[in-house]
């Protein structure tokens, strides 16, 4: 029986472009492949981030969703994407799932947070936010240290000549960034979980982020929380096998 060709759509967190995924889009797609030879894997860049970095970042998780969600659609044709999607890339996965529950298939959030179910120093452990503010505002050695924060691979800070040269030819602006860190600060996520499957996948050494707060999304929806014990943040970054293991995993025993 031939297989219906499926679509997946890979986003982002605060701050970041599609280009931080490194290898893993073409990873992920070519392991979907093996099961789904027609699925394609879609990278939607959010405006301000990236080669979009000339743009006007929206105001609101919610008005991101719909930025991204433009770019989405007209490669879809309204039929329902596979989601995956960390840190503030997740909050505006969960936020589509909730507006369009019709147009998702299924969700996989890493490491991410909702106001409603965590604290602020949580979402954003004190350290690692006094050290990034200053970093982002001055622009010197930022993505050295967004690195030191959100990798625990040893072999993290030789991307950071590589990151900070595509940060300067894409220079986020001031504004942006602020709208991004108040809108995904203020994020409520939903209590319940928009759509069916979820997973959570949360790394349990995050410097960046308390495990804690991917922990509460998954127990308060009720759903599976996978955990990695030694990766930090970027877990797509630091561990793309393990990631890449588990969402296929999990994604055929649902089929």
């Amino acid at each position: 029986m031939e297989t219906t060709p499926e679509h997946w759509v890979l986003i982002r967190g605060l701050i970041r472009s599609r280009f931080h995924w490194g290898e893993f889009p073409r990873q992920l797609e070519h392991a979907v492949q093996q099961h789904n030879p027609g699925a394609r894997l879609l990278t939607p860049e959010l405006a301000g981030n990236g080669e979009r970095w000339q743009e006007t970042t929206p105001r609101g998780i919610r008005a991101m969703m719909e930025d991204i969600r433009q770019q989405v659609l007209p490669a879809t044709k309204g039929k329902a994407v596979t989601i995956a999607a960390i840190s503030m890339g997740a909050m505006i996965a969960s936020e589509w799932a909730r507006c369009y529950p019709g147009e998702v298939k299924a969700l996989h959030l890493i490491n991410t947070s909702f106001s409603n179910y965590s604290l602020p120093w949580q979402r954003m452990k004190l350290p690692a936010f006094l050290s990034l503010v200053g970093h982002l505002i001055s622009r010197r050695g930022m993505e050295k240290a967004i690195l030191h924060w959100t990798s625990n691979r040893r072999d993290s800070p030789e991307l950071a000549p590589v990151w900070q040269q595509y940060s300067d030819t894409h220079p986020l602006s001031l504004r942006n960034l602020l709208v991004q860190i108040a809108s995904a600060s203020r994020y409520r996520g939903p209590r319940k979980p928009p759509v069916r499957p979820v997973w959570c996948y949360v790394s349990m050494e995050d410097r960046l982020v308390s495990p804690a707060c991917t922990r509460k999304i998954a127990n308060a929806w009720q759903v599976p929380l996978e955990r990695h014990n030694s990766t930090g943040h970027d877990l797509p970054l630091d561990d793309p096998d393990w990631l890449i293991n588990k969402i296929i995993a999990n994604w055929q025993a649902s089929s």
